[in-house]
């Protein structure tokens, strides 16, 4: 089932000249997509109520209306589409719109190639969910929730005169959606870093207390989980399981002898590699209800029963919005294959080691679900001693945790 018979891409830029180059540079993608140019936001409004797109990509300022106003129309009536923001406007820190109505921030001036490739992975994206309602409810999303006592801990700190970047750093690293959330805007083209950032403490230091100030009180970024949500889905559990894959991700991958820099990206693949279940239970609560239950009572994997009930999985879900984040490609094809074992390989190792982290922990010490995770797969990957060595790693990383 696909969302669109066709990759249709509409941008929007009240320059005509700007859209003439853009039809220059594109034009030998014209049998690949079908582009459509609009130089005003109403223009580009009447369009989208004859033709659905699967992306707008949209100057910020477009004469008497922003682009912001346009994605924001965009988000609350077409919220399968794709929403980028282009802009070549040095802000001084990132605008309502970055935050919460676009999925990226494209920086101009933007080589061809770097904007192929970011049109081509979000069209390739859509071939993770089929489920036009997972597609409408997760492109709509502008922020994630957080756990509340997080929440009243940032706010408490970014308000208090006393409060450093290492405590706020602490602060977000204890929370799935703080740390989701920072991850996409400290990596977007918005900063122009030169490297991709994976780390929640090194973006909070990268950003610094008053863009991060700005980000949760002024464009409130952040928003409270309620506590009966987090009971009922076990969501506290949910993001202490996420840290621990994070971090035997990073031991296995340090026997393996890669480098901290080759670490960086599967180490943030381990710590969001189940965002999608944080979406689910906020975001499609009684339904997600439904599955946990029917999960339990006919003793499956949750991963298999969100795929019978929804088409897709919490694995495809979190992926999907990292990719649509702009979150490193490598990492939402880790978290979108974390439960795959068709997809592993010994020469894709990022993947392999969320995949081996999670089932290895899973197996190790969940009773609940043990049953769920044959090592047997891993085994026959690793081979038998390579396998032995991961279990013995991931056993004293367990037991180093629990003194």
């Amino acid at each position: 089932m696909k969302l669109f018979d066709t990759n249709h891409i509409l941008f929007v830029d009240s320059d005509r000249n700007q859209l003439e180059a853009l039809k220059r540079i594109l034009r030998d993608h014209n049998d690949q997509w079908q582009l459509h140019f609009c130089d005003s936001s109403t223009s580009a409004l009447e369009l989208l109520q004859q033709q659905p797109m699967a992306i707008i990509v949209t100057e910020t300022r477009l004469g008497s209306k922003s682009g912001s106003e346009l994605l924001k129309q965009v988000q609350q009536h077409y919220p399968s589409t794709t929403r980028l923001l282009f802009s070549g406007q040095a802000l001084r820190t990132p605008a309502q719109e970055i935050v919460h109505h676009a999925h990226q921030f494209i920086a101009k001036p933007c080589d061809t190639q770097t904007l192929i490739v970011i049109l081509e992975r979000v069209i390739q994206l859509r071939d993770l969910l089929n489920n036009p309602a997972m597609t409408e409810m997760v492109n709509s999303l502008g922020s994630l929730p957080s756990l509340p006592a997080s929440y009243q801990q940032m706010i408490e700190a970014l308000q208090s005169d006393n409060t450093s970047l290492a405590e706020i750093g602490e602060i977000v690293a204890k929370d799935l959606g703080m740390s989701a959330k920072l991850l996409q805007m400290v990596n977007s083209a918005f900063f122009g870093l030169p490297q991709k950032i994976s780390s929640p403490q090194h973006a909070v230091t990268l950003l610094g207390i008053e863009t991060v100030s700005n980000l949760a009180l002024g464009a409130a970024i952040f928003s409270r989980l309620d506590q009966t949500l987090i009971d009922e889905f076990k969501l506290e559990p949910l993001w202490q399981h996420s840290q621990s894959v994070s971090g035997l991700v990073r031991q296995l991958g340090m026997a393996m002898g890669m480098s901290r820099q080759e670490l960086e990206t599967p180490v943030m693949a381990g710590m969001l590699h189940d965002l999608g279940k944080l979406i689910l239970a906020s975001q499609n609560q009684d339904e997600y209800r439904r599955i946990v239950k029917q999960a339990n009572q006919e003793s499956l994997p949750l991963f298999e029963a969100e795929a019978e009930a929804l088409w897709c999985h919490h694995a495809g879900i979190g992926a999907y919005l990292m990719g649509l984040w702009g979150l490193p490609f490598s990492a939402v094809e880790a978290v979108a294959h974390h439960h795959n074992h068709e997809y592993q390989s010994i020469d894709r190792k990022d993947c392999l080691l969320v995949y081996g982290a999670n089932l290895l922990l899973h197996w190790l010490s969940d009773k609940e679900y043990k049953q769920h995770y044959d090592p047997q797969s891993l085994q026959s990957l690793l081979g038998d001693e390579e396998f032995n060595r991961w279990q013995n790693i991931a056993q004293e990383y367990l037991d180093g945790q629990t003194t």
